[in-house]
């Protein structure tokens, strides 16, 4: 499945209308909020279509995904569909669930209150619902403050580390970049590491950024380290290095700019799990055989020739440590 696909559920009682544009949505939130109201809603009509007195208008199939121990069984004749899977389902934070709905051709939309570490989901599909008399929607729950940065830290002037959670092509474009200044780049090696490398190094201002694509499940418990440190943390969360690599026009390619206007029309959920992945890819091919090849493990000298480099950095620059 690829694109966006608006939906609408109601009944006598109540509407949700929301849109979805990626293969992972997570809608987090107390008890009360409307979450396992919209769920029941899916699976009443799951089960008995018009008779369960609720409407749904979408042009994909909307379907409900239990709580039980033939969940995988279910989840195996489900294709080309949305499927809605309630907090009470355990499996959904569990490693078997994350290879179950990696190739599938279908969007989740999954309901819970903790982080899904197995997931790589992006931090702009974060939801909590919005309610206004009868009309429930979907509200982010992060939102960007200026050229993707989510928690900015006061005086960035004077921050002087930089934390990447790539360790390869990313990393080494931003060690080049600061080479011979006082900032100091450092590499976490993962999304999972950066929380820990940021409970160590608290008492530093620190410029992190990482693959906004795939962050989702950190964004919680970093941006609750944020609140704790407000004057030391700041979190930038591009899509990812080769998205920033794209953005930055360095690179003349027909049809990018309606690719990156709407990338879910051209990113298909069944192939790639998350965006990233399809970025990454994309960047590849495009520049194979060119004279600035790119390759995830070894930076290409061209992008980091000082002129080039800084087209790149220009789309984050206002917030980032000074060179």
């Amino acid at each position: 499945m690829n694109g966006k696909h608006a939906i609408k559920v109601s009944d006598k009682r109540v509407r949700y209308s929301f849109d979805l544009v990626r293969n992972i949505t997570v809608v987090q939130g107390n008890s009360g909020t409307g979450k396992t109201t919209l769920f029941d809603m899916i699976s009443a009509y799951t089960r008995l279509k018009e008779r369960s007195g609720v409407q749904i208008v979408c042009d994909k199939a909307c379907v409900a995904l239990h709580a039980d121990s033939d969940w995988q069984a279910r989840l195996s004749s489900i294709h080309d569909s949305i499927v809605f899977i309630d907090e009470d389902a355990e499996y959904i934070a569990s490693h078997t669930f994350a290879s179950s709905i990696r190739h599938t051709d279908n969007y989740y939309v999954i309901f819970c209150r903790e982080s899904l570490h197995e997931l790589p989901y992006s931090v702009e599909e974060i939801y909590e619902i919005k309610t206004s008399k009868r009309l429930h929607t979907f509200k982010k729950m992060y939102r960007r403050q200026k050229d993707y940065v989510y928690a900015k830290a006061e005086g960035r002037a004077k921050t002087s580390a930089l934390l990447t959670e790539d360790s390869h092509a990313g990393y080494q474009f931003y060690l080049h970049h600061y080479d011979g200044t006082s900032v100091v780049c450092s590499s976490a090696g993962s999304n999972s590491s950066i929380f820990s490398w940021l409970q160590v190094h608290h008492d530093e201002k620190v410029f992190v950024i990482a693959d906004g694509a795939a962050f989702g499940s950190e964004m919680n418990r970093v941006m609750e380290l944020q609140h704790q440190f407000p004057d030391k943390i700041t979190l930038c969360l591009p899509e990812c290095f080769e998205w920033l690599i794209l953005q930055s026009g360095l690179i003349d390619i027909p049809g990018l700019d309606a690719l990156l206007e709407s990338p879910s029309e051209s990113i298909d959920s069944q192939r790639y799990f998350s965006w990233e992945n399809f970025f990454e890819e994309y960047l590849i091919q495009q520049t194979a055989g060119t004279h600035y090849a790119y390759s995830k493990s070894q930076i290409h000298r061209f992008y980091t020739v000082r002129e080039n480099s800084n087209r790149i950095v220009a789309l984050i620059a206002a917030n980032m440590p000074k060179s």
